[in-house]
């Protein structure tokens, strides 16, 4: 449970998160929790939500006390411009993409991998306070003292954006969650994730077996440099995926180059004054 709250030493407004009765004495979701501010703390200062606390409360619950969010899910933007068969522009995309590509860039040099990047865990801050994007969620992290909290034959992660070595409970590194970032992004340009199925074995069969989709069957003012991209980033076998974020955010700015938009002109011209 989320609560707002007032840090009465800073007068500031705060967000608490607290387990609630019912599972507050089952470890893994106390362990999923320490996880999750153990991970933020580590990652302060790169686009992630800040942790101001982490403690037990006199009644033996498990609290998180960390950055007051003012604005909507990724997933709850994309819902509204979808739901009227609009779709963001590519400039918004990286502009709202950035920042996590660089925390994830950080989390991944700490040995911290998210295993859950999808659009309800990237928050699009309002303009009114300051704007941005923040990562959030890191409840599922691998860290580096690691330690399986999901049950066996448990998939972790939303279908939609999982790796399929985390569909065949194999082997994974941090380029998990650069699958996680490339379907991200072809929601956000095709209005879709990348494979749409009726059953979770079809979508099974589809994120681990079927070709990779093409973005410019969506929107075809994009170059074909970013079909190239995506079939790179969510490549079925890891070794043929981008190997870190900062070459996949580089690779993307790149194809992104190669399409001529009003946003993307409008975008090269602010870059190039910069």
């Amino acid at each position: 449970m989320v609560f707002r709250a007032l840090d009465t030493e800073t007068n500031q407004p705060v967000a608490v998160k607290v387990l609630n009765g019912d599972i507050a004495d089952q470890d893994q979701y106390v362990l999923r929790l320490w996880r999750e501010a153990q991970s933020l703390a580590a990652l302060w200062g790169a686009s992630v939500v800040q942790v101001h606390e982490f403690d037990t409360d006199e009644r033996g619950f498990v609290y998180m006390v960390m950055e007051l969010l003012e604005g909507e899910p990724l997933d709850v933007h994309l819902y509204e411009l979808e739901s009227f068969g609009d779709r963001m522009n590519p400039a918004r995309v990286i502009q709202v993409l950035e920042p996590v590509a660089h925390a994830l860039g950080v989390a991944h040099t700490k040995g911290i991998i998210h295993r859950d990047v999808k659009p309800p865990n990237i928050f699009l801050v309002d303009e009114v306070v300051g704007g941005g994007t923040r990562l959030m969620d890191f409840g599922l992290a691998k860290t580096p003292d690691f330690e399986e909290i999901t049950d066996v034959g448990m998939i972790a992660g939303s279908p939609s954006y999982i790796a399929p070595e985390i569909w065949n409970s194999a082997p994974f590194d941090h380029r998990v969650d650069i699958y996680s970032f490339g379907a991200v992004v072809f929601r956000m340009l095709a209005g879709q994730p990348p494979f749409v199925a009726h059953s979770t074995l079809e979508l099974y069969e589809q994120a681990t077996k079927a070709p990779r989709p093409r973005l410019t069957d969506f929107r075809r003012e994009l170059a074909p440099a970013i079909d190239t991209w995506v079939s790179r980033a969510l490549s079925i076998d890891a070794q043929y995926r981008y190997g870190s974020m900062s070459q996949v955010w580089s690779e993307f700015l790149e194809a992104m180059t190669h399409s001529d938009t009003p946003s993307l002109r409008a975008y090269r011209s602010t870059q190039s004054r910069r």
